[in-house]
């Protein structure tokens, strides 16, 4: 059956979340389906662009420290622009607009499909939304989750219907089996050069920016030199500028801010690495092995452990800062094992495509509009 669908999160202004939504609802319009795209904020920071087919509505209830808006406004507006749009379903991206979501939709009639994007066990939305949380999700039609952990951490907490969709991966336009696993200049001196570091996502203390400029300011003397570029942008960004300066590395971190297209960044670099304290399901590790970039990834929980394969397609470490500066220091060290793991780190995109994430959302949200008893 072909839906009405109102898709629902906070904004399009970079991040994970932001571009799987934008890609989601572009390929459910790309299958006829009528698709409204509608964020919380003005719209005027949009960085991830949609298909033509979409609607897109901007509804500038986005609520900031710099501009709050009251949960009753907020509510009332979005409950309003559902209303009016008599869609057939509605989806739902990020804890926070979740639980908006089904508070503006109590009492519509409307199914609504909300997708956890982080990991509940690591990100408290305080005590006032966590309440919101638990009694608004088992209201939910279906809450869908990226792994099985986080499955199981909600059904515990709120009680509510649970469906596990891996996130997918935007492959790049080249095959990720002919991207070049390492640089000119390495093969002919893969010990001398610069290790070229890449790390990407928002700026704010859950990704471990300032644990990792930490651990590389503390390898030793007769490492390899390395200078990392942060992409991104987030309320750490003087924190941790001037964490740089103190370690005396500022020279070798660069922040150029969000990049589009980030493939180019991924495919330059020697490394990626994940230093995040936690994650859901980190999709710019999944853009970096979709580019054959070996990748060092901090084991965040989530979905890590599903994505890598640790010594095949790449390198797993513990939570702590000790292991993620001793795996610093070993894989900037070998040459062989980062074209190792560059060779498999391709094999993501046949994993984690578009196709069967578009497909499981599909049947979700048409099963909601037929009120089809839940598994």
């Amino acid at each position: 059956m072909k839906m009405k669908l109102a898709c629902v999160i906070h904004s399009l202004d970079g991040g994970g979340a932001e571009r799987v939504m934008a890609g989601l609802a572009s390929r459910l319009a790309g299958r006829s389906h009528s698709v409204t795209l509608i964020t919380l904020d003005d719209g005027s920071h949009d960085r991830h662009k949609v298909d033509s087919r979409v609607s897109r509505q901007s509804i500038h209830v986005l609520s900031t420290p710099e501009s709050p808006v009251s949960l009753w406004a907020r509510t009332r507006r979005l409950r309003a622009t559902i209303a009016a749009g008599n869609f057939d379903v509605v989806l739902s991206f990020c804890d926070a607009t979740n639980w908006l979501t089904l508070l503006a939709t109590r009492g519509l009639g409307v199914p609504v499909v909300v997708s956890e994007r982080s990991d509940p066990k690591h990100q408290s939305l305080g005590r006032t939304r966590e309440f919101l949380r638990r009694q608004l999700y088992p209201k939910a039609y279906q809450v869908v989750c990226l792994s099985e952990d986080v499955a199981t951490t909600l059904q515990s907490s709120t009680r509510c219907h649970t469906l596990v969709i891996p996130s997918a991966v935007e492959a790049p336009t080249n095959a990720p089996t002919t991207m070049r696993p390492t640089s000119p200049n390495e093969e002919s001196d893969p010990d001398g050069k610069t290790q070229q570091i890449v790390a990407v996502g928002r700026l704010e203390h859950e990704k471990g920016f300032d644990r990792l400029i930490r651990c590389l300011a503390a390898l030793p003397g007769d490492a390899p030199e390395w200078q990392l570029t942060i992409h991104g942008e987030g309320s750490q960004r003087g924190s941790l500028k001037s964490l740089a300066r103190e370690l005396n590395v500022d020279s070798q971190v660069e922040f150029p801010g969000w990049t589009r297209p980030i493939w180019p960044a991924y495919s330059n670099a020697d490394w990626f690495v994940l230093p995040s304290r936690y994650e859901g399901f980190p999709s710019a590790l999944l853009e970096a092995m979709a580019c054959s970039t070996a990748v060092l990834a901090v084991d965040a929980a989530g979905a890590v452990r599903d994505v890598i394969d640790h010594g095949r397609n790449g390198w797993l470490v513990e939570n702590n800062d000790t292991a993620l500066r001793d795996g610093l220091q070993h894989c900037l060290a070998s040459s062989e094992l980062r074209t190792h793991l560059a060779l498999h780190a391709g094999e993501v995109v046949d994993r984690f495509g578009w196709k069967a994430m578009v497909d499981a959302y599909e049947t979700c949200l048409q099963e909601a509009c037929e009120g089809r008893p839940r598994p």
